[in-house]
């Protein structure tokens, strides 16, 4: 190559803001996720800061390929693909994480998580230790290193009725993820609750196999399912935790410096998702009512319809797991109610 043409090519690249070709990484890292690409993916978005954080830190040692809309599979078999080490990096539900450790439907019990910053302070706190110590004792090789949020709060959204209490709920056929706590609790409301692969949802809603989903408006815009749900009651049942899960193996085999990095970038990467939830809520539910959609808030009265669910569900989980993590998921959302509210307290008054 001439030193003209060499030249002409750098100044091609600079102009068109492209990077020349650099040596090839030392690892790569692929991470699979659910969700469309575009800004109002929170998994997306989640998946692009960690490609900038980990190339640019680690000056191209590191390189990260996105793996977007349930390309390499479901939630649990992503999960699956990270224990067996041909994955690096997956988000993932619970649903992806019951094959494992079926006790972790603990944390979809209904109306046990108050608010955000209850469950933000739970994700700080002992409980989503000991459940990643445990996870990665049962798994072998699966790594819980990322806890924020898939979309802040389950609600209920229905494509051909308004949902204003519980008794609303009876007959629909509802789109429950692969998991049995939620199958008893529609069960318990009257409804008829269909376990549907996420990647399935929208063609089941547009086709009638169901006729509604638990979940959140950060779920359901990015997905278009807009135009086959119209009615969305804000009940608010239970957090939408969201996890990081990461191969161990793929940790062991880089040098200290890049599993260092790669461990912060991860944890920072569910932060940005969870933080990414909040703003992106408030946007999307006016996407949502600008489309033609209706948010109903439940008053008390009809809340406490909804509620009537929480003490039969925790017994039915006793039942069938035992009350370890019962007792360490609610001690968790109790202690943690506690310190959230002395902190209001202290901010909101004059000492």
């Amino acid at each position: 190559m001439t030193k003209k043409l060499a030249c002409g090519l750098l100044a091609a690249a600079l102009l068109a803001g492209t990077a020349l070709p650099t040596n090839a990484a030392e690892y790569v890292l692929k991470y699979g996720h659910p969700g469309p690409v575009g800004p109002d993916s929170d998994d997306h978005v989640a998946g692009e800061f960690l490609k900038y954080f980990l190339e640019t830190q680690s000056n191209g040692r590191i390189e990260v390929q996105i793996f977007p809309g349930s390309q390499l599979g479901s939630f649990r078999e992503m999960v699956e693909q990270v224990n067996a080490n041909t994955l690096e990096v997956a988000h993932t539900a619970l649903g992806g994480l019951v094959g494992f450790m079926p006790e972790l439907q603990v944390i979809e019990l209904p109306y046990v998580v108050r608010d955000d910053a209850v469950a933000e302070c739970m994700i700080q706190g002992p409980f989503f230790e000991d459940m990643r110590e445990t996870f990665m004792a049962k798994s072998g090789n699966v790594n819980l290193i990322g806890v924020g949020n898939t979309g802040r709060f389950r609600s209920f959204f229905t494509a051909n009725k308004l949902v204003k209490s519980a008794e609303d709920l009876k007959g629909i056929k509802m789109r429950v993820i692969n998991s049995q706590l939620p199958v008893e609790m529609m069960q318990f409301y009257g409804a008829n609750p269909t376990p549907i692969a996420w990647g399935e949802l929208y063609t089941s809603l547009a086709t009638g196999v169901v006729e509604g989903t638990k979940n959140a408006v950060t779920d359901i815009i990015p997905n278009k399912m807009e135009e086959v749900v119209r009615y969305a009651t804000m009940d608010q049942h239970a957090y939408l935790w969201g996890f990081m899960a990461v191969s161990q193996d793929f940790l062991d085999s880089l040098p200290d410096d890049l599993r260092a990095m790669v461990v912060s970038g991860v944890r920072q990467m569910a932060d940005v998702q969870l933080e990414f939830n909040k703003g992106a809520e408030a946007r999307q539910s006016k996407v949502f009512t600008d489309g033609g959609g209706e948010i109903y808030v439940p008053n008390e009265e009809e809340m406490a319809t909804f509620r009537a669910v929480k003490e039969p569900m925790g017994e039915w989980y006793k039942a069938q797991f035992g009350d370890e993590w019962l007792n360490k998921f609610t001690s968790a959302a109790t202690e943690c109610e506690e310190e959230v509210d002395l902190q209001l307290a202290k901010w909101g008054s004059r000492e």
